[in-house]
């Protein structure tokens, strides 16, 4: 995996997660992203949101990190799962969602996102370095 790709999405703490939408157009909203396990992605999301109907729909997403100071970006293509797991979601709560989720990690409506990473591109804008990553590797 390419150490560039990686440091471009270390610096990018709300990147975009572009999902198919139902009309058939890319849906696009910043996300935070909570962590990153090798080429595994994690996010937050309401059990109630259209991202999760458009996900359980077609899996294939888009994660876009920009950073239009130094025109640098990735851009991960993956497939994404819904994941409810307790002690996942637990480790990666914050307790300033407490307003989205009143119960904690234990809300019924508090769900995991979790992008597998299959490809990825990065661009680096002041040395014009550019590159495809394979995250299978």
């Amino acid at each position: 995996m390419s150490n560039r790709f990686w440091e471009i999405v270390e610096e990018i703490t709300f990147p975009l997660l572009v999902t198919n939408g139902k009309d058939g157009f890319p849906q696009a909203r910043p996300m935070r992203l909570l962590a990153y396990e090798g080429r595994r992605l994690w996010f937050a999301t309401s059990r109630s949101s259209n991202k999760t109907g458009e996900i359980a729909a077609n899996a294939q997403v888009t994660v876009i990190f920009a950073d239009t100071e130094r025109f640098n970006y990735a851009c991960l293509h993956g497939r994404a799962h819904l994941i409810a797991d307790e002690e996942r979601k637990r480790r990666l709560w914050q307790n300033a969602w407490t307003d989205d989720w009143p119960k904690g990690p234990r809300d019924p409506d508090y769900l995991l996102i979790e992008v597998v990473g299959e490809y990825g591109v990065y661009y680096r804008g002041y040395t014009d370095e550019r590159g495809t990553v394979d995250l299978h590797a």
